[in-house]
């Protein structure tokens, strides 16, 4: 999708819903990052949490900016892993949110 496929009241909302479901990534990652660092017990558990803390840094990274091309992909794969719901995305065009729930099964 382009950037004229998206009135500007959905790009508000997908917008919203886009920034939440990253809010909710930190806020999630950071619990994990408290969980795994209070089991720290050898040098193979560091090297462990440190790959851990690459793959979703690069992951994060890779999805902080808003983008129309990858919109859908976003938000279906951030419904999948439950940082948003199905009512973050009210106002969506219907098919826009039937593509992104049915992508968020996969």
């Amino acid at each position: 999708m382009t950037q004229v496929d998206w009135p500007s009241t959905e790009t508000e909302i997908a917008r919203k819903a886009f920034h939440k479901g990253n809010e909710r990534a930190v806020t999630v990652l950071i619990g994990v990052i408290q969980t795994k660092s209070q089991s720290l017990n050898s040098l193979e558990s560091v090297c462990s949490l440190h790959d851990y803390l690459s793959t979703e840094r690069y992951e994060i990274e890779g999805r902080m900016e808003f983008n129309y091309d990858t919109i859908l992909f976003c938000l279906a794969e951030m419904m999948k892993r439950n940082l948003i719901e199905a009512t973050d995305l009210q106002g969506l065009d219907p098919k826009k949110v039937s593509k992104i729930k049915a992508m968020s099964l996969f």
